[in-house]
C-alpha cells in the first residue's frame, strides 16, 4: 500500500473512518431488524434518499477516470487518493443510513434483502478496488472497477424499484400495450372498482416492500387484516372505518391520507369509496348482483365502466407529474382507473392564467378531455390547446372567445366534441369552424349566431351534429353567476367593486347586507359599487327567458382602529398558526385556500382574543373575517361571545352572545363576515370568544368529530 507520505493527511484519517464504517455496516446488516433506533439516528436514516446520489456519481466518475490514468492518478496521486477514499466513506455513510432506515417499521425484510446485500457487496468491492489501486495493480484495478460500476447500477435500480414499484424503469414501454378493459358484466366490486383507485393513490406506501403502519392495501385479504393500529375497515359499520375517515380528513391534517404532497383522490373517487362503504364494503361481490339503483352502482357505471370503452396505446403519465400538476383549481383524473387517458378540469376564474394551461405540456399526450368552461381565455390560448394531440372532448363554454383562432384546432385530428356555448362568436368564427370537419358534435348555442348562419355551417360540416341554439320547448335554463371584481378585500377609506356577466343583456341585482338578492330585495347594478364600510356583497343575474343565476358573494372589510395591544389566550393549531396573532391585523386578506398561510385555525380550543385600547380609541363595531369549507370540516363558529371592560379593575361585561347560522348540507367554500356593534361608552378592553363546532352534524361525513374555526382578520371601526 502507499506509504503515509504518499497520501495526504485527509486520506490517512479517512482510511480509519472507512474501517469503522465497515464494522458498523456489518453489525447493522445482521442486526437492524432487532434494533430500536433512537430519534436522532432515525433522522439520519431518513437522509438515505438524499445521500445516495453522491456515491453513485463519485463511484462512476472514478471508474471513468481510472480508465484515463494520464488525467488522473499518475499526475496527482494525492488528489486521486483523497477523491477515492472520500467516495468510499460517502458510500459507507449511505449504506449505514439505508440500514438505519430499514430498521423503521413498514419495511419487509424479504423485500429489502436484495437491495441491502447488493449495497453491502458494492461497499466491499469498492473498498477492495481502492486497496488494489493503492498497490499499483492497474490491470486488476480496472477489472474491479467494471464490477463496481455494474453493482452501482444494480443497487440503484433495486432501490428505485422499492420506492417506485417493480419495473419502474421499463413501465413506459410495458404500459404502451393494450390496457385490459373489464366490462360491467365481468367486474367485481372491489377488484375492478375500488382496488384500481388504491393502487394508483395508496399502494406506493402500503405494499409488500413498504408497509407503513404494518398495513398493505394491495389486496382484499391484506385490507381486511388491517395494520398496526387495527382493522382499517369496520365490518360491523363500514362508514366508521378508519380507511374512510383518514381520506375525509382535511388535507393538512397529520393523519390525512394520502399525505399532503402525494397524489390525492378526486372528489369522484372519494364519493365512490364512500358509496362502497355504504354497501358494507363488499369484496367478492360481482357488480351485476348489486342494486342498479344504488349510488355505488351508478357511480361505478359512470366513472369506471363505459360501453365500448376506448383503449389507448400511449403510456401512463408519471404519478409524480400528476401530483405536481393537481391543484384545487386544476383537477386531473383518469377517465377510468385502468386507463392512461386523463380528464382535466379548471376551476376558479379569478386564479386562472395561461401558464396553468401551458404547464399541462408535460401530460399533453395523455389528456383526452379538457374542460375550460368559465375561464377567461385569450384567443391565443387555442394555440396551446392545439398541441394536445390526443384530445377528444373540449369544453370552452362562457370563456369569452370570439373564435379568431378556432382554426388552430383543425390540427387536432382526434377531436370529436367541441362546446362553445355562451361565447360571443363573430362571423369570422363561422369560417374557422368550417375547417373542423373531424368533429362529431359541436355545441354553439347562445353564441350570437343566427339560425341562417348555423344552417350554413351545417351544410359545410355534413358529418357533425350541431346543437345550434335555444328551442322554445318551455324549458328555462339558469344563467351563470356574475363575476365580482375588486382590487382588494380590505380597504382604508373607500373601494370600488365591479360586477360583470359574460352575457351582455342581463340585469344584475345585488345586496350589501348579506341578504339574498331577488326581485323583492335588491339594488339594480348600473355601475361600480362604492363601499365605505364592512360589506357582505351578494349578486345575481336575471334575463328574460332564463332562470335567475346562482349568487356570487364577496366580503369586503374596512380597516379602521388598530388596538394598542392584542393577544390570543389559546394558540392556534400548529398546522395553521401563520404569524400568530399578528395575522389578524396585517390587513392581508386570505383567499379560500386555508393552507395558504393567511389563516389561523382552531379545533381543540376556542379562538379567544383580548384587545387593549388607548383612551382615545372608541370602536363602534368589531368584525371577523371567517372561512366556511364544509368538506374540510371548517364551519362558522357555533357561538360568538363579545365582552368589554370600562376600566382595568372591573369584571368582563357580556355585550353579545350569538349563534351564527350553520350549514345544513355540503356547500362550496366561501368567506364570511360576522360584525357586531360596540356600545358608545368608554372601554379599555374587548374580549372575543369564537367556539368551533363540536361535534360535526350527523349529515356530515365526519359526523361526531370536532370541527374547525378559521379566522384571518379582525377589524374595528
Amino acid at each position: 500500500m502507499q506509504s503515509k507520505n504518499a497520501i495526504s493527511r485527509l486520506s490517512f484519517y479517512l482510511q480509519h473512518v472507512l474501517i469503522v464504517l465497515h464494522g458498523l455496516c456489518l453489525v447493522l446488516a445482521f442486526g437492524h431488524s432487532h434494533m430500536e433506533v433512537p430519534l436522532l439516528l432515525e433522522v439520519f436514516g431518513r437522509a438515505h434518499p438524499l445521500l445516495l446520489h453522491f456515491p453513485i456519481v463519485l463511484l462512476l466518475l472514478l471508474v471513468g477516470l481510472l480508465w484515463s490514468p494520464a488525467a488522473f492518478s499518475r499526475q496527482n496521486p494525492r488528489l486521486a487518493s483523497d477523491l477515492f477514499i472520500l467516495s468510499l466513506c460517502l458510500t459507507g455513510i449511505t449504506v449505514l443510513a439505508g440500514l438505519l432506515l430499514a430498521a423503521e417499521e413498514g419495511y419487509v425484510l424479504d423485500e429489502i434483502f436484495a437491495h441491502q446485500w447488493v449495497s453491502m457487496v458494492l461497499f466491499w468491492m469498492a473498498s477492495m478496488w481502492y486497496v488494489v489501486w493503492s498497490y499499483g495493480k492497474q490491470t486488476f484495478a480496472r477489472l474491479t472497477s467494471v464490477s463496481v460500476a455494474f453493482l452501482t447500477l444494480i443497487t440503484g435500480h433495486l432501490g428505485a424499484s422499492m420506492t417506485h414499484g417493480e419495473d419502474f424503469l421499463w413501465a413506459p414501454f410495458q404500459k404502451s400495450s393494450v390496457v385490459e378493459v373489464i366490462t360491467l358484466e365481468d367486474a367485481l366490486a372491489f377488484d375492478h372498482v375500488i382496488l384500481p383507485i388504491l393502487e394508483q393513490k395508496c399502494v406506493s406506501c402500503h405494499k409488500a416492500s413498504k408497509q407503513k403502519g404494518d398495513l398493505r392495501l394491495d389486496g382484499a385479504s391484506y385490507i381486511l387484516a388491517g395494520g398496526k393500529h387495527g382493522p382499517v375497515i369496520d365490518e360491523a359499520n363500514p362508514k366508521n372505518s378508519s380507511l374512510l375517515q383518514r381520506i375525509l380528513l382535511p388535507l393538512d391534517h397529520e393523519e390525512h391520507m394520502p399525505p399532503k404532497g402525494k397524489m390525492q383522490l378526486t372528489m369522484e373517487e372519494v364519493a365512490l369509496i364512500q358509496a362502497w362503504m355504504d354497501e358494507l364494503a363488499p369484496m367478492e361481490k360481482p357488480m351485476v348482483s348489486m342494486d342498479p339503483n344504488s349510488s355505488f352502482f351508478q357511480l361505478a357505471k359512470q366513472l369506471v365502466f363505459t360501453e365500448e370503452a376506448d383503449v389507448y396505446s400511449f403510456p401512463f403519465a408519471p404519478s409524480a407529474t400528476l401530483a405536481k400538476l393537481n391543484t384545487d383549481f386544476r383537477v386531473i383524473q383518469s377517465i377510468y382507473p385502468t386507463s392512461p387517458a386523463l380528464r382535466v378540469s379548471f376551476f376558479g376564474k379569478a386564479s386562472f392564467e395561461s401558464q396553468q394551461l401551458t404547464a399541462l405540456g408535460a401530460i399533453q399526450t395523455q389528456v383526452v378531455e379538457l374542460n375550460l368552461s368559465n375561464m377567461p381565455l385569450a384567443e391565443e390560448d387555442l394555440k396551446i390547446i392545439s398541441q394536445f394531440e390526443n384530445l377528444e372532448r373540449l369544453r370552452l363554454n362562457n370563456t369569452g372567445l370570439q373564435g379568431e383562432f378556432l382554426h388552430e384546432l383543425a390540427s387536432v385530428k382526434s377531436l370529436k366534441s367541441l362546446s362553445l356555448a355562451g361565447n360571443p362568436l363573430s362571423s369570422v368564427a363561422l369560417e374557422k369552424l368550417a375547417r373542423l370537419d373531424q368533429l362529431r358534435d359541436l355545441f354553439i348555442w347562445n353564441t350570437g349566431l343566427d339560425s341562417e348562419q348555423i344552417e350554413r355551417l351545417s351544410t359545410q360540416l355534413t358529418h357533425t351534429a350541431i346543437e345550434g341554439g335555444y328551442r322554445d320547448d318551455g324549458t328555462l335554463y339558469q344563467l351563470n353567476a356574475p363575476i365580482i371584481q375588486a382590487n382588494s378585500g380590505i380597504f382604508q377609506d373607500q373601494l370600488e367593486v365591479s360586477v360583470k356577466h359574460p352575457i351582455g343583456n342581463v340585469e344584475i341585482f345585488y345586496t350589501l347586507d348579506n341578504t339574498f338578492p331577488d326581485s323583492a330585495n335588491h339594488f339594480r347594478y348600473t355601475g361600480p359599487i362604492r363601499l365605505t364600510e364592512n360589506t357582505h356583497l351578494r349578486v345575481r343575474a336575471f334575463a328574460d327567458g332564463w332562470l335567475g343565476s346562482e349568487e356570487a358573494q364577496a366580503v369586503f372589510f374596512k380597516a379602521g382602529i388598530k388596538p394598542k395591544r392584542y393577544q390570543l389566550t389559546n394558540a392556534p393549531h400548529h398546522s395553521y398558526q401563520s404569524d400568530g396573532v399578528e395575522t389578524l391585523f396585517d390587513l392581508i386578506k386570505g383567499d379560500e385556500d386555508f393552507t395558504s398561510g393567511s389563516w389561523l385555525g382552531f379545533q381543540e380550543t376556542n379562538f379567544e382574543l383580548i384587545l387593549d385600547f388607548d383612551v382615545n380609541q372608541s370602536p363602534s363595531t368589531i368584525a371577523f373575517s371567517l372561512l366556511s369549507a364544509v368538506s374540510s370540516y371548517i364551519f362558522p363558529p357555533i357561538s360568538v361571545e363579545i365582552y368589554s371592560k370600562s376600566s382595568a379593575g372591573e369584571s368582563w361585561v357580556l355585550l353579545h352572545k350569538d349563534k351564527p347560522e350553520q350549514p345544513q348540507g355540503n356547500q362550496e367554500r366561501k368567506q364570511l363576515l360576522l360584525e357586531y356593534p360596540i356600545p358608545a361608552k368608554p372601554l379599555v378592553q374587548i374580549k372575543a370568544v369564537l367556539s368551533p363546532i363540536n361535534p360535526l352534524p350527523k349529515w356530515h361525513p365526519g359526523a361526531g368529530q370536532k370541527g374547525w374555526v378559521f379566522v384571518d382578520e379582525v377589524l374595528l371601526n
